[in-house]
């Protein structure tokens, strides 16, 4: 019969078992996600690039470098942060979101 720190031992064991096959798992899940990021490098930027919902926060980026390289004062900088704020509050994406925060109306926890 089996005595009573033996069962103890015995569920330790299994714990750091299961634990170390957990972990192994999870190492090959980030490898093939790391790999898929690779494979699709630059597929996010093209997707921002042509989504509509992104048009508003496109064009203050595009006025705020323009005026940057003209000299000229202006508010693109202000409007674009305060329009990621709204976005985000709202639990929209904007331009810089990452695929791995969720989905289109993912909530800001």
């Amino acid at each position: 019969m089996i005595t009573f720190w033996g069962a103890v031992g015995i569920a330790v064991v299994l714990w750091f078992a299961t634990g170390w096959y957990l972990n192994e798992r999870l190492k090959r899940v980030h490898e093939k996600l790391d790999l898929v990021l690779e494979n699709f490098n630059g597929l996010r930027e093209y997707l921002y690039e042509i989504d509509s919902q992104f048009a508003e926060e496109r064009a203050l980026m595009t006025e705020l470098y323009a005026s940057v390289e003209n000299g000229k004062m202006s508010f693109a900088g202000m409007h674009h942060s305060d329009l990621t704020k709204q976005k985000e509050e709202q639990g929209f994406r904007t331009l810089h979101t990452s695929f791995l925060n969720g989905g289109h109306r993912a909530p800001n926890k």
